[in-house]
């Protein structure tokens, strides 16, 4: 392992204090100790310390290692000689999925990478260099808007989770929400063909009942979200399958007769059928 030596002040988290300026109220202590158990608050400052010398994939592939992650891959061959393309995944873990699939791409095409995620991770510092920011609950700032149009239109790899957020139960089943349609612009508008993957991959079922509960009882806090540090720390030494499904050309999409919401479920479906081991092509 490298990069755990050097002089340079680590970020550290401190829940209490993100809360205060976010909402300006100070929360009684015992809350704030609940908080920071919940979200394993000191072990992840532990790994900031540990790994403060590293950045995005490098970042990245020593979380894999920490956590003790086994990683099986289907369909290797079909990723792109060149990385310049659009990859798109179902998001079932909600954080090691995402630590996983920059560490497989980011090794296998030995370059950066580039992933388009939700604003509010973007304040982690060791991950600047590779999270592209968008807003997910307002209007894009222009500065936002500028990062997200030169990464697309440069040669590295963009990975998206087309969902949003991560999977929930539906029916009975764990799969992600709808999928927004921005992608399928993405895709043809920076002429990047799309590389399907499905992450093969659950939350415990702990984590399903209160999402499921909290959806009852109609609360509009996203208490998921607040348990996802918590689902991670809990993948240790877990083993988990990524299948990689045939590149579909940007030009398929662009001379498609359906409309992009068309489209966008076309290819959740066809990231669904990846085990088993359909044929991925429009």
């Amino acid at each position: 392992m490298v990069g755990e030596k050097g002089n340079k002040e680590p970020q550290q988290i401190n829940i209490g204090a993100i809360i205060s300026a976010k909402w300006g109220k100070k929360l009684p202590r015992w809350t704030v100790r609940i908080l920071e158990r919940l979200i394993h608050q000191d072990e992840i400052n532990f790994i900031l310390r540990r790994y403060k010398n590293l950045q995005g994939v490098d970042f990245m592939t020593a979380l894999v290692e920490y956590f003790n992650i086994q990683i099986d891959i289907v369909g290797r061959e079909n990723l792109p000689q060149n990385p310049r393309a659009l990859f798109i995944s179902n998001h079932p873990l909600g954080g090691m999925d995402g630590i996983c699939l920059t560490h497989v791409l980011g090794t296998h095409y030995q370059s950066d990478i580039r992933y388009i995620v939700n604003d509010l991770l973007f304040n982690l510092q060791p991950l600047k260099k590779i999270f592209v920011p968008v807003n997910t609950l307002g209007k894009q700032s222009r500065v936002g808007l500028e990062r997200l149009q030169e990464e697309l239109s440069s040669s590295l790899p963009v990975i998206t989770f087309p969902a949003g957020v991560c999977s929930r139960r539906i029916y009975g089943k764990i799969q992600d929400l709808e999928w927004k349609k921005s992608f399928i612009r993405m895709s043809v508008d920076y002429q990047r063909d799309i590389i399907p993957i499905f992450f093969e991959g659950y939350n415990t079922c702990h984590f399903y009942k209160i999402e499921q509960a909290r959806r009852k009882m109609g609360m509009k806090f996203n208490i998921g979200t607040v348990l996802l540090p918590d689902e991670m720390f809990r993948s240790k030494g877990k083993r988990y399958k990524i299948y990689f499904g045939e590149p579909i050309p940007y030009t398929a999409l662009q001379t498609s007769t359906k409309n992009t919401k068309e489209l966008a479920l076309e290819l959740r479906n066809i990231v669904y059928k990846l085990p088993d081991a359909q044929n991925s092509s429009l």
